[in-house]
């Protein structure tokens, strides 16, 4: 279920537009042997890989538009291209080796994220370096590496990519106000050339990931030289261009992509969060009208709640904001049974509220919930 092609098929399942089937959730062993490829990861080199993966690189094909006009779609080398590959796969190996001997720790939290590596035949890979589609999380495209020290700072920066976009399904790095954030302009790029506000945090990931490794890079005695297309020399500046401007931004950002921030440059956005609430609202000014699933998963005071449309939605929720929706379900939707065990956990849930009213914190939640849309306000009632 890690499969990149696996997880693209239930992403667009999950978002509506296809419907999800069995066969189309295929893993990484159809493209990858579950042994070989570099050091631990596996690299896509089955003769079926192409064609498995050929949605892929149409979307880096469209990603690219006009750059990648002149030489088509990216084309995958597989063991099928004999030495070409083989020669690719050491290269591959080596770089792999240099960064978890340079930044050891950096290196396996972001390979962590990577289910699965192509590497794309440099005669069709037209203005492509490298590339970590979205819409196949885990999934690393490199062109036919040069060097080891390419590969490490590929896979390093790619990596990062994936790292931010498994924690963007988990976590609140965004809000109801995202959408309005002004885009950021890049110094580095055409003058017409924007970020939307998620853009811009993955590259202040990234960019930080990278002045790591090469901080890194410098106490050890070099071996290789950096390609003209290395982007280590400015990570550091980069990043901190970024995160100065995100800094700018808190009102846009969720509560964890504050704490994102404060872990990779040391600062939490100053501005406050900013919620759409009624005056002093109350519990018995709210209500929900749909049935609700809750699942407690591994990670303490987060809940995952389901609401069974269509396409299904999910959210991440605390233990506290899952409380409330609990009692709201329950009261509203008249299902609090006459059991001594039903009714020891209402008393449970009503001991908690009672202590969230006392913290003066049900206000912020219940605005929360609202905001998210898992609550209704009476008066928006028709």
């Amino acid at each position: 279920m890690d499969s990149p092609l696996a997880r693209h098929s239930i992403g667009n399942a999950l978002a509506g537009r296809t419907t999800l089937v069995r066969s189309a959730l295929v893993g990484v062993s159809a493209v990858a042997p579950v042994r070989g490829g570099a050091q631990d990861l596996r690299v896509a080199s089955l003769p079926g890989a192409p064609t498995a993966l050929a949605p892929a690189l149409e979307t880096i094909k469209s990603e690219l538009g006009g750059q990648q006009a002149a030489s088509g779609s990216p084309g995958l080398l597989t063991e099928t291209d004999g030495e070409r590959f083989t020669a690719a796969l050491a290269i591959l190996d080596d770089g792999v080796a240099l960064g978890r001997s340079v930044s050891p720790d950096l290196m396996d939290d972001l390979l962590t994220h990577v289910a699965l590596v192509g590497v794309i035949d440099p005669q069709y890979a037209g203005q492509l370096v490298s590339a970590s589609p979205r819409a196949f999380p885990g999934l690393v495209l490199l062109k036919t590496p040069r060097s080891s020290i390419e590969v490490a700072e590929a896979l390093i920066h790619e990596g990062a990519h994936q790292k931010l976009f498994d924690l963007a399904i988990t976590y609140d790095l965004l809000n109801t106000n995202s959408d309005r954030c002004p885009p950021f302009h890049p110094l580095w790029g055409p003058q017409g050339r924007r970020w939307p506000l998620e853009q811009t945090l993955a590259a202040c990931h990234a960019y930080v990931c990278l002045a790591r490794f090469n901080h890194d890079l410098s106490k050890v005695p070099p071996t290789e030289k950096l390609g003209a297309e290395s982007l280590l020399p400015v990570a550091s500046e980069r990043s901190k261009i970024l995160g100065e401007w995100l800094l700018d931004k808190g009102e846009y950002l969720g509560s964890d992509a504050h704490a994102l921030l404060n872990g990779l440059i040391g600062q939490r956005p100053g501005t406050a969060r900013v919620t759409k609430s009624c005056t002093d609202p109350v519990l018995a000014d709210y209500f929900i009208d749909t049935p609700m699933e809750f699942r407690h998963c591994g990670a303490p005071g987060r809940v995952l709640v389901g609401l069974p449309s269509q396409p299904p939605q999910f959210y991440w929720v605390s233990d506290d904001a899952a409380t409330i929706l609990k009692l709201l379900a329950c009261k509203y939707l008249d299902e609090v049974a006459p059991s001594s065990v039903e009714q020891c956990r209402m008393r449970q849930l009503d001991q908690r509220l009672q202590q969230l009213s006392a913290g003066n914190q049900l206000s912020t939640l219940l605005s929360d919930l609202y905001v998210s849309g898992l609550v209704k306000h009476m008066h928006s009632r028709s």
